[in-house]
């Protein structure tokens, strides 16, 4: 009875390192975005992972009677920690909307913060009265709330930017080895061949340098990724100007032929002939009734010069819109939404026969969504990556922005984009719900 006792109290001694991890894991990861429903399974996570531990404690104090031998204690301590290291992975994802390597990622920093503040309670163990960075004294509190409040400020505030942690599988990888390599591997031999205090000082520098070397690598995934916004505003500026140029060329040409019409009406006698020439200046005024009243002026706007553009190529653009369905949206989302949509829509039809060309746009409300749909014909097959069809232009380091972008902005309003190619026809159909129609918070 006695023996079960002092193994259930050596149980709850054994939570103590869990629990640092799993609240290393929960500061360290504070900045990115939070599911909208994880304290349940954060607590189911938290529980098994105690019972576990409990388990394992109370099973080697009643069932070894024999104390293993040095290889079998390493091994042992490494097994632990690595389940351990587990924790703070299972605990980041189950808080935070990421992936499992930007969790297995995050789990490894919070892993060298944990073990950061436990070397420097060794160092203040031998410097400080006894117990005062003991487990549940209050120095040790103390040591690893600092810890933890200068990682947090000096590290993962800027490491973790806009709520999201850019990280590859091999970027989780690597970090999580050499975590587990320095933390768990050095610890354990520092624990059993008794070199606890030299393994103190050159662990705190070492978990430093690797979360230093982390902060310099965000930096630079975030550098690249300005460079690559930066190519691919300058593309689109470039896109706009060219657009911008045809529809002028549109207006020249166009007032061109009006004033010789207008011209030539002057000295027209003939009532059937003169008849002709006012339904052809009526025909050629009509192209500047693609100014829609949609409702929405930033629909209006953009409606008015994708219009123009399809009618220099020959391409029919029909309509269905009920503009203020959109108005919840911003007019910069909604001009990067439906220009994005429109233009990746011209681009496909280009290849097609004159007569083929065609775009249809709807926007509507219907069982409580509000649906944005626009249809066109294509030709030849598709490529897609990671969900979205590939440009087909030749430089796709500076173009096939535009569905990207308009599936970021269908997620920051709670949308779905949905894409379906069913016998040569492309459709793009984004819904949103009534409900939820403001922007999604940024943490």
């Amino acid at each position: 009875m006695k023996g079960g006792i002092e193994s259930v109290l050596q149980a709850f001694s054994l939570l103590y390192f869990p629990l640092e991890m799993l609240s290393a894991a929960l500061v360290f990861s504070h900045p990115l975005k939070h599911r909208n429903r994880f304290l349940f399974p954060l607590l189911l996570c938290m529980l098994g992972w105690a019972a576990l531990m409990m388990a394992a404690a109370v099973f080697q104090g009643t069932a070894s009677q024999d104390a293993p031998n040095p290889e079998q204690h390493v091994m042992g301590t490494m097994f632990g920690c690595s389940m351990v290291f587990f924790i703070g992975v299972l605990s980041v994802w189950c808080v935070h909307a990421v992936r499992l390597k930007e969790a297995v990622y995050c789990g490894a920093c919070a892993y060298l913060m944990e073990h950061m503040a436990y070397c420097i309670r060794i160092l203040c163990g031998l410097c400080l009265p006894n117990g005062f960075a003991e487990a549940g004294a209050w120095g040790y509190y103390l040591i690893h709330a600092g810890v933890y409040i200068a990682v947090y400020q000096v590290f993962a505030k800027k490491m973790i930017q806009n709520g999201s942690l850019t990280a590859t599988a091999q970027d989780s990888l690597t970090l999580t080895l050499v975590t587990l390599a320095v933390v768990v591997g050095m610890s354990s031999l520092a624990s059993e061949y008794h070199f606890e205090t030299a393994h103190a000082i050159y662990a705190c520098f070492c978990c430093g340098a690797v979360l230093f070397g982390q902060l310099q690598l965000q930096k630079q995934i975030k550098s690249e990724s300005e460079l690559a916004l930066q190519r691919q505003m300058w593309s689109l500026h470039k896109t706009q100007y060219e657009m911008s140029r045809e529809s002028i060329e549109i207006i020249n040409r166009k007032c061109h032929d009006l004033k010789h019409q207008v011209a030539a009406l002057k000295h027209i006698h003939d009532p059937g002939r003169r008849e002709e020439v006012i339904d052809s200046l009526q025909s050629a005024v009509m192209i500047y009734d693609a100014a829609l009243e949609t409702g929405n002026e930033i629909l209006d706007t953009v409606l008015t010069e994708k219009s123009l553009i399809c009618a220099r190529h020959d391409i029919a653009l029909s309509c269905i819109v009920d503009g203020k369905r959109l108005d919840f949206l911003d007019p910069v989302d909604l001009y990067t939404l439906v220009g994005n949509a429109l233009d990746n829509a011209v681009e496909a039809v280009l290849s097609l026969p004159p007569t083929e060309r065609l775009i249809r746009l709807r926007v509507q409300e219907k069982a409580g969504l509000v649906f944005l749909q626009i249809e066109n014909p294509y030709a030849g097959a598709l490529e897609v990556r990671d969900g979205l069809p590939l440009t087909r232009k030749e430089d796709r380091q500076n173009h096939g922005f535009g569905l990207k972008s308009i599936r970021d902005v269908a997620k920051k309003y709670h949308g779905f984009l949905n894409l379906e190619t069913d016998g040569g026809l492309f459709m793009l159909r984004l819904s949103f719900p009534l409900c939820e129609q403001q922007p999604a918070a940024e943490n």
